[in-house]
């Protein structure tokens, strides 16, 4: 089986007048003639995100497995844009919303498991990060945090962040437990070969910005300290099973192998130009 994997393609910055060029994208994964597409966030964003999700599964015609980046839920809630995702997938006949399942079969030994996952603030130094994530004023879970358009009162207020935290480690929780029990199921069915499909990079060093490792100011909000404790433990819990991480977010290129049997890699992207991050052959 050919799996494509693409991430943060983020089809909302290609003009609307110019769909030519996401039908070019979608070319370019027709003609490796994967059997599948894997996902890994930042489709689009709220109000585009069914439209151009439709699109993909009209030109590609096979099954679409996704999960959804920070990018994704700007403009709404999350609670609503994974409504409608359930929704989407309910009726469609391809586009399939990973955290909607356990895991996906995709051959007799390898399963798919994915969730959006999130940043969790415990990598690098949060306390004294003066970045700043868009996610804080376009999503509404965080707008209720930050209180949207006072952008300079939550800047002020940099280090005082007890709520931003607690939200953020609460969604990077969820996701922990999605892949956890994914993966543990997956492996009562007797796959050796598990594929986790996440937005947000695991570890430290897979957080890549310009070809060098990101700075302790980026770093609580582009990795996910919790899914990589999930993850290490799982490949020594299971030293038999092969581990094939996929994330993107960061938009740096990484490829790495942090346990003998787990390898982790992170998509490069750049607005406006969505590419194919790779094929990976599933036995």
């Amino acid at each position: 089986m050919r799996l494509a994997w693409c991430s943060d393609i983020h089809l909302d910055f290609i003009d609307d007048a110019d769909d030519g060029r996401l039908i070019k994208f979608a070319e370019t994964i027709r003609e490796r003639d994967p059997d599948a597409v894997v996902v890994t966030g930042d489709i689009s964003n709220s109000t585009r995100l069914i439209y151009h999700l439709s699109v993909l599964e009209r030109e590609l015609g096979r099954p679409i497995y996704f999960v959804l980046g920070n990018h994704d839920f700007f403009g709404s809630s999350i609670a609503d844009v994974r409504g409608a995702m359930h929704k989407i997938s309910n009726i469609s006949q391809f586009l399939k919303y990973l955290p909607l399942q356990s895991y996906v079969t995709l051959t007799r030994t390898t399963a798919l498991v994915g969730h959006d996952g999130w940043y969790d603030g415990l990598l690098g130094d949060a306390d004294r990060s003066e970045f700043m994530m868009n996610d804080w004023f376009m999503i509404k879970d965080f707008i209720k945090v930050s209180g949207g358009e006072q952008y300079m009162r939550f800047a002020r207020n940099i280090r005082d962040r007890a709520e931003l935290l607690a939200l953020i480690q609460c969604l990077a929780a969820e996701a922990v437990v999605h892949v956890r029990n994914g993966i543990k199921q997956a492996i009562t069915k007797k796959h050796d070969h598990i594929i986790i499909a996440t937005h947000v990079p695991p570890f430290a060093e897979s957080h890549m910005h310009e070809g060098r490792q990101g700075n302790d100011q980026a770093m609580p909000w582009f990795t996910s300290k919790k899914m990589g404790d999930l993850l290490l433990d799982a490949s020594r819990s299971f030293p038999n099973v092969k581990f094939t991480v996929l994330a993107g977010h960061t938009h740096g290129r990484y490829d790495g192998q942090p346990a003998r049997n787990m390898t982790v890699s992170v998509a490069g992207a750049d607005y406006r130009l969505p590419a194919l991050a790779g094929i990976i052959e599933v036995k």
